[in-house]
């Protein structure tokens, strides 16, 4: 069993796309400040498509933006990097927060160990996945897994502070066909290209449920460890608030 804690918040996710990126601000900040052990949250999130500090300086934002919003989409921007995704229902959205003296040290780690948790996840229900970047993925990268060398079901972002290291990422269970309508004109105004083909969903390959995959996803950071449930409390949601502006575009704008 490892020595030090670490804390769960499941489903604790506020139905404002901006709030909850700004919540995942605030947990990075207490994370490093010492005033939260090691922390993973977890939920089913509604319909939100979260840009890229990359795509804030495309020309095309501004239209992009308009045209999540318009297609019933909450749009935010996200504190780690990469380009513009998906979340929806039936996708699990994580945020994994770890106190470190060092974060620099050891960040492609990082990012290699979240891929092998989720291929873990996959692989208890007989999901054949494998970790890197498919031609054409959406947001590329090459800790991006994927089902049966199709399909792109995980990517993920990392943000470090003076203490601590966030990698924030989702995994889509159901539903593939709802991130390729939004993303491809997403897409198209910020000039990027993808492929719709590379875009996947777990339940392609197995029938299996998106709370399953969430639990299972938990399993493994807990399983021997120190761990512990509960809720969001009022000192990060009265920091996430005060931040919550710097993450909805259309305040920006």
């Amino acid at each position: 069993m490892e020595d030090h804690p670490i804390h769960i918040l499941r489903d604790g996710l506020t139905g404002s796309a901006s709030l909850d990126t700004a919540v995942s601000r605030a947990i990075l900040r207490r994370v490093s400040d010492g005033e939260l052990p090691e922390t993973l949250q977890v939920g089913r999130p509604h319909r939100v498509v979260a840009f890229g500090k990359h795509d804030t300086l495309t020309p095309g934002f501004d239209r992009a933006v308009s045209i999540a919003s318009d297609h019933g989409f909450d749009p935010t921007i996200r504190i780690a990097g990469g380009r513009a995704v998906v979340f929806h229902p039936e996708t699990v959205r994580f945020t994994w927060t770890v106190p470190l003296v060092d974060p620099i040290a050891e960040m492609q780690d990082r990012f290699q160990t979240i891929a092998e948790r989720v291929v873990s996840t996959l692989t208890s229900f007989d999901i054949p996945s494998s970790i890197g970047q498919l031609s054409g993925e959406y947001c590329p990268g090459r800790y991006s897994v994927h089902v049966d060398g199709t399909g792109k079901v995980m990517g993920s972002g990392q943000r470090l502070s003076l203490r601590a290291a966030q990698i924030a990422g989702m995994i889509v269970v159901r539903d593939k066909t709802m991130v390729n309508e939004i993303l491809v004109p997403v897409y198209a105004a910020l000039g990027l290209d993808m492929d719709p083909s590379r875009t996947g969903a777990v339940a392609d390959h197995t029938d299996v449920a998106t709370a399953a995959v969430m639990d299972r996803f938990i399993e493994q950071f807990t399983v021997g460890r120190m761990a512990s449930e509960g809720t969001l409390d009022d000192i990060t949601i009265d920091l996430a608030t005060a931040s919550q502006p710097d993450h909805d575009p259309r305040i920006l704008a």
